[in-house]
This record gives C-alpha cells, structure tokens and sequence, in this order.
C-alpha cells in the first residue's frame, strides 16, 4: 500500500501533526472557503447586473419602438382627416356657392318678374283710350302725385316747425342789411335752447298792433303755402327788428344822434347810410323777459321809440319767431348775417 501522508499544508490530504497545526489548518481551510464564496457572489451579482441592463435597454427600445409606431398612426390618421376635412369644405364651399348662385339668379328672377308685372298692371295712357279706362288712368296718376305732394307737404311743415322758417321783407325799415323783397331764413330750432341777445336780427310776431290794420291782409292760396313752409312768410302779421335792449337795460337817447346802454354809448356800424342812432329823444328800462328793437334804417323805421307813448314799445319773448341768420334770395344778395353782438361787447349787465 502506498503512502498518501505529504508535508504540504495546502494539500487536501495533509494531516496535522499537532492540534495547534490542526487549528490553523482548518481556519485557513475556512477562510479559503470564505473567499471562494465571496468571489462566487461577486460574480453572480455582476451576471446578474448585466443580464438587468440588458433587459432594461431592450424594454426602452420596445417602449420607443411603439411610441414610434403610434406617433406614426396618429400622423397618417391626421393627413387622413385633413384631406377628409378639405374635400367636405371643398364639397361645402361648392354646395354654398351653388345655393348662393340659385338665390342670386332666384332674387333676379323675382325682381324682373316684379318689374315686369308692374310694367304689364302699369296702364297707359294710351291703353286707357284704347281700352275706354281713362278714369282709372286718371284716378292712378291722382294718387301717385297726390302722395309725393303729401309728403313734400309733411317735410316742408316738419322743417318749417322745428328748423328754419322762411320770410320775405316787404319795407325798407332794415336797409341796408336787408333790402325790400329778400326772403330770409330764420334759426327756428335756435330759438328752443337759446335766448336773443342784443345785436340779433329777430322775426317777432306783430301781437303790439304795431302794423295798422288796413295794411293787414294777404292772399288766401299764399297763405296756406307759407303756413306749410313752401312759401316763405308775405303776410304783414310779422316784423323784423335789431334787439337794441334785452331786460332791465337801461337805454339813453339824447336826440342829438347818441344812444347808451346801462351808461355805455354805442357805435353801430350797420346803420344806413345817412342815419342817426336816433333823432328821438327817450329814457327807458326795459322789462324783464322783454325786448326793445329798433330797424337799422332809423329814419324809415316804426319800431320800439314810437309806441313809447302806448304802451306798446317792448316784444315779449313768446313773440319771437326766431332769429334771421342768412338772406337766400335774390343770389345776388345771398350770404350770412354778421354778427353784431360786438357792437355791445362793452355793455355790462343790467343790475
């Protein structure tokens, strides 16, 4: 038999001589073991960390693969609904533009079927004589002119009433601001919202019996025409007059040619050629909510001075139709009024 006993600690069949030999043997035996079991959990934990980033990386290009793969779908599906969406549009588009054209062509239609059956019920002259109907021609062509004139009436009124008012000047009391026979317009919408100052050109209505009776009168058909506006005012009911004193003025005439307003003398460049302010001597306050007036043509003009001694020399304000602002016929004539509030800039109040 052969002898396996060896000197070699490290080989398996050696045998310790001594327990203290024994012992070291068997802690280097252990800690070997310990090493070889490490060395093996290293190595499977590095096996194992290996094979997990593998399958990590590999569920990362699965998970791109498929967003890719939807983002490719959901693209095809959008080129798909817009194509989609543009031929519907395209469709609808020709659908509105055939229906407008059927609404155009269907308006046309109607509008010369209209014009044509009225020209076919419109009766002729001549058809009314052919066809023995010249009453109903008549009673037709009544009617149509009938309404334009009722219309041209109501307008005429309406501005008349509310806006401007036309008058004509029939004396030469306001020469030479205003000549015989100018029509006038005056600022009837004016008159609502404002007062007459002092300087103003005014229509006022003759309520002081300042016209004498006999010269009162006018035509009928005139009349009727000026009362609807078409004809501008001829009767002799209305006066026009320059507002010299408004209430509570003071007004001194010397008769020497010099007239003052609450103690101010003024120079009033529209008087005609010729005249004095006043050849007529007078003191006067004028009451409230009343005005004293004067024509520029003193010499020729019956105006406040002259009904001094009758009670009768002040307008009161319901009586002013308005206030004259343009002369409109004859051309030749035709322009604005001037404003002469000017002429009294340096007139105080009255107290």
């Amino acid at each position: 038999m052969a002898d396996t006993s060896t000197t070699n600690p490290d080989d398996p069949n050696y045998q310790p001589q001594s327990r203290r030999e024994r012992r070291e043997l068997e802690e280097r035996r252990a800690a070997a073991e310990k090493a070889a079991q490490h060395a093996d959990a290293q190595a499977e934990k590095d096996a194992s960390s290996e094979d997990t980033g593998v399958a990590l990386h590999a569920e990362v290009e699965a998970k791109q693969a498929a967003a890719d793969r939807t983002q490719a779908k959901e693209h095809e599906r959008s080129l798909k609904a817009e194509s989609q969406g543009s031929s519907e549009d395209s469709d609808q588009d020709s659908k509105d533009s055939d229906k407008g054209s059927e609404d155009k062509n269907s308006s046309k239609r109607s509008l010369f079927g209209r014009v044509k059956k009225e020209e076919k019920d419109r009766l002729t002259l001549a058809q009314a004589r052919e066809e023995n109907r010249v009453n109903e021609w008549a009673w037709a062509q009544v009617k149509d002119y009938g309404s334009i004139l009722l219309y041209a009436l109501i307008i005429a009124f309406v501005i008349k009433t509310f806006l401007v008012r036309g008058f004509y000047i029939p004396s030469g009391s306001m020469e030479n601001t205003l000549q015989v026979n100018d029509r006038v317009f005056i600022n009837v919408a004016g008159s609502y919202f404002s007062e007459p100052k002092r300087g103003d050109v005014v229509v006022f209505k003759d309520s002081q019996g300042w016209i004498p009776t006999q010269q009162k009168g006018s035509n009928p058909i005139q009349s009727g025409l000026s009362f609807v506006g078409i004809l501008p005012d001829t009767s002799s009911n209305y006066l026009v007059k320059r507002v010299i004193g408004v209430g509570g003025d003071h007004i001194v005439a010397d008769g020497k040619g010099k007239i003052t307003v609450n103690g101010v003398e003024i120079t009033e460049p529209y008087l005609h050629p010729g005249s004095n302010p006043s050849d007529i001597a007078f003191e006067v306050t004028v009451p409230e909510g009343k005005y004293f007036m004067m024509g520029d043509h003193r010499d020729r003009s019956g105006d406040s001075r002259f009904h001094l001694a009758d009670n009768h020399a002040y307008i009161d304000k319901s009586d002013i139709q308005g206030v004259v602002f343009v002369i409109a016929y004859p051309l030749n004539h035709f322009g604005l009024l001037e404003d002469q509030s000017k002429v009294f800039e340096n007139v105080p109040n009255a107290r």
